[in-house]
């Protein structure tokens, strides 16, 4: 595509496969997201590392269990496992669906993740009409839901991949929090706390929440703690593409 003409188009969709993946997730209390993925274009087969989650360690180990016993699961290999966490190798036999976003130019731009049977997929194209065409051929096999096309301009889609590593910095942030200090986090946000003036005070935020307000200041700093690490490592890579960086008043 020529010119002005050119523009990048994202779609994230939910789908419902007849795959390992999908069918342990259905029947089991457990998330497979697979960041990292490889299609065989001689075999048809799919090399993946998949990571597991599940509320507690019963549920994992059912939900690995069934993945590992799947049919159409070739090779499986458990990584690491710990707490209610797992990495796992994994060969899939057949990927028609994936081989189908792939003959109309499509490209897979995040990692896949599976829960309750559904699997989330998120695909990017050179234009709407590959992406039109790609949801054509797998609607007319598969399940799905469209929840989102977005088109990319000129200026906003080289910003979306060029500082991938960045977004995906301030996500790992986000991801070490534990259970307690996201929902306390989220609880301060709402209520007020870090307003000026402030319309929340930590006695009456550890209220809420059912704890002192010395326990929660500490949950608080060390929520803010992984959070503004993350933050000011993301910044530290902008930084770095930005024309003035190193230098001068960046003006």
């Amino acid at each position: 595509m020529a010119g002005g003409a050119y523009r990048m188009h994202r779609v994230t969709l939910d789908t419902r496969l007849n795959c390992p993946l999908g069918r342990v997730t259905a029947a089991h209390d457990v998330t497979l997201t697979t960041p990292y993925w490889n299609l065989s274009p001689e075999t048809g087969r799919c090399d993946l590392w998949v990571e597991a989650s599940s509320p507690g360690r019963s549920q994992l180990e059912a939900g690995i269990r069934a993945l590992r016993d799947a049919d159409g699961v070739s090779y499986f290999e458990l990584k690491r496992k710990r707490g209610s966490h797992a990495t796992a190798h994994v060969v899939l036999e057949e990927t028609v669906a994936i081989e189908t976003v792939l003959a109309h130019g499509g490209a897979v731009i995040a990692p896949f993740r599976d829960r309750d049977g559904w699997e989330r997929w998120h695909l990017g194209f050179a234009d709407p009409h590959a992406a039109a065409a790609t949801l054509d051929s797998l609607d007319r096999r598969y399940e799905l839901t469209v929840v989102e096309q977005t088109p990319l301009d000129d200026s906003v889609a080289p910003d979306v991949f060029r500082h991938f590593h960045e977004a995906a910095t301030l996500l790992d942030g986000c991801e070490r929090l534990t259970e307690t200090e996201a929902r306390v986090l989220r609880t301060a946000v709402e209520h007020g706390y870090y307003e000026t003036p402030r319309s929340e005070s930590l006695a009456s935020l550890g209220e809420r929440c059912g704890v002192s307000d010395v326990a929660i200041s500490k949950t608080l700093r060390r929520a803010e703690r992984k959070l503004l690490g993350a933050a000011v490592s993301a910044l530290a890579g902008l930084d770095t593409d930005r024309p003035n960086a190193g230098g001068g008043d960046g003006r």
